[in-house]
């Protein structure tokens, strides 16, 4: 109950309460010492809670701890180690900070402004009030030996970044192609590029790019990588630029390389050539008749020959091919021949000697129409005449060579032909073989041979197969009898070298045997000889006379002989025969008793 009151009409307030009314007893002291105590308790009661309600906003803040405080003006950020009073009348909302390392960046849009940017690592990443993270992605690495084309989506604009090292994009940069690993240029390699602002295309060597790694610059692209083309020393190869003009590359010694070529000092030497194909230029491939053995079989559609048995491979093009796959680098020569031969597409000219085979129908004089087969030679020596007079040289001397024979046999009769065809057709080669026609074209005819022939009428055909029959078993018999004539020539003259030898071996026997004999006589001569001298020569003391020595060294040989003799027939190794008187054998029977 109040300790005043209110007066009840418009009187002023009284201060002082009337203690009849309001306590009855109660005094006006005690009345105000309640009134004060209240007061002080409520306070006392406010400053706890304000004082409670500003202990709630006091915070303490990590290192990666931040806070959003949201106003009615707006957002900000509180952030950092340490201790912060905050309005507690403000929206709170707790954050972490975002840790990004080396490899690392962070994409991050502004909320009012739409406005994005990037964060890079290596950092603790706070966000702003208004920011927002959209993604966190890693940066591209670069390898030494690689690089990475960026677009700026928002500007159409490009930077290439080259390793190595670690690459940050922005936000509205993309990668097309992604990394890409540079082209290292060495004498055989080239790049095409392309300029994007003028579109020109540039021919990058390792002469207009010494640094040997090759990286492009912004607006640039690589149209493709280029090989260095060889050119054999037997080969030609023709390129036509931009503008129509022909240069011929050509691998004979003493060829000179275009304009703006990039050959090494080691690749200089007898025969052969190379070069870069220049942007906008393109290699000029021609249409050459193909004339390829009559005893093969062509498929009319491809072109491509095969022969019937026995097996054996098709005889391979004069020409090769640069790459097949690479068909953008040819341009294909309009062929003015009128020729219905197959056709083969020749890109490298080869300068040795072509082989072509021919088949012609001729006539001779006595009108007997005859099919001629075989082969013709010829050469190109001159690459520019013959660019300039024609694009089908194999046909023009396929051609140019039928004429040719049809004038020559046109002039003789069958009989003549078949005897003398070889000179025939050597007479003929011989005319024409410095015609101008084929110098104008650079052209070298070498040899022409006819291999075989044979009659387009049936009739005819069995004529003359029987006259060649006749004329072969004519040639046969005469064969024969020679040879049967040379074998027994060569009997004979065998026969009389043989008793030759058997009479040398009889002589050369006999002299063997007379040489035994003397040789075996002078031998026991010898012998003989020393015996009697030994003998004789032993009595010189005792019997002075030689005669007397010699008489009894011939009866002492006589009583050898008669013991050797009686041995003999006492063994019974030697038979009795009766000799003349003269001999003087005695024999002494002994009587009978």
């Amino acid at each position: 109950q109040p300790c005043w009151t209110k007066p009840r009409s418009g009187s002023k307030l009284d201060p002082l309460p009337t203690a009849a009314a309001a306590l009855g007893d109660m005094d006006m002291e005690a009345c105000k010492k309640k009134v004060a105590v209240g007061c002080g308790g409520c306070v006392v009661l406010i400053s706890i809670v304000i004082f409670a309600t500003c202990m709630s906003a006091y915070v303490h803040l990590g290192p990666d701890d931040q806070v959003l405080l949201k106003k009615s003006s707006g957002k900000y950020v509180v952030q950092g180690l340490g201790s912060h009073q905050l309005n507690p009348f403000h929206g709170r909302e707790w954050r972490k900070a975002t840790l990004l390392d080396a490899l690392e960046y962070a994409e991050i849009q502004d909320v009012q402004t739409a406005i994005m940017r990037v964060a890079s690592g290596p950092q603790l990443l706070f966000l702003g009030p208004y920011d927002e993270i959209k993604a966190v992605k890693s940066k591209v690495v670069l390898q030494k030996d690689e690089w990475i084309r960026l677009v700026d989506k928002r500007t159409g604009g490009e930077r290439v970044e080259q390793g190595p090292g670690t690459i940050t994009p922005e936000v509205t940069e993309t990668s097309p192609n992604g990394t890409e690993k540079a082209i290292f240029m060495n004498m055989g390699t080239s790049v095409i590029v392309r300029n994007k602002l003028t579109g020109t295309k540039e021919l990058i060597t390792i002469c207009t790019h010494p640094s040997g790694v090759f990286v492009p610059l912004p607006l640039q692209e690589i149209e493709e990588t280029r090989g260095l083309i060889y050119v054999l020393p037997h080969e030609a190869v023709i390129v036509r630029n931009v503008d129509g003009r022909m240069t011929v590359y050509s691998g004979r010694a003493g060829q000179s390389t275009a304009e703006g070529d990039c050959i090494s000092n080691e690749m200089a030497g007898v025969g052969g050539t190379a070069f870069f194909l220049p942007p906008y230029s393109k290699i000029v491939r021609m249409s050459w008749s193909s004339y390829p053995n009559p005893n093969e079989e062509v498929d009319t559609e491809s072109g491509a020959t095969t022969t019937p048995e026995p097996p054996s491979p098709s005889p391979s093009p004069p020409d090769r091919r640069l790459d097949a796959s690479e068909d953008s680098i040819y341009v294909d020569q309009v062929s003015s021949s009128s020729s219905s031969a197959p056709k083969k597409l020749i890109a490298a000219i080869d300068l040795r000697t072509h082989k072509s085979f021919y088949q012609y129908e001729v006539r001779t004089s006595d009108n007997v129409k005859l099919m001629l087969e075989g082969t013709i030679f010829w050469q190109i020596e001159s690459v520019p005449n013959m660019l300039a007079m024609t694009s089908d040289p194999e046909g023009d001397v396929w051609t140019r060579s039928r004429s040719t024979l049809i004038a020559a046999v046109s002039n003789v009769n069958l009989a003549t032909f078949m005897v003398s065809f070889n000179a025939i057709v050597l007479n003929a080669f011989n005319s024409r073989k410095n015609d101008p026609f084929y110098t104008d074209r650079g052209i070298n005819m070498i040899s022409m041979e006819m291999t075989n022939y044979f009659p387009v009428d049936e009739h005819t055909q069995a004529v003359l197969q029987e006259i060649i029959r006749e004329t072969v078993k004519r040639i046969n018999d005469l064969q024969k009898q020679e040879s049967e004539n040379d074998v027994a020539k060569e009997k004979l003259v065998a026969d009389i070298e043989l008793e030759s030898n058997k009479t040398t071996l009889i002589e050369t026997q006999a002299l063997n045997d007379k040489l035994l004999a003397e040789t075996a006589g002078a031998t026991e001569g010898g012998k003989v000889a020393n015996t009697i001298g030994s003998f004789l020569d032993g009595l010189n003391t005792t019997l002075s006379n030689a005669s007397v020595r010699l008489d009894l060294f011939t009866h002492h040989k006589r009583l050898v002989s008669a013991q050797v003799d009686a041995e003999q027939l006492s063994t019974g190794n030697a038979s009795l025969y009766l000799a003349p008187k003269d001999m003087e054998l005695r024999l002494q029977m002994p009587q009978e008793l």
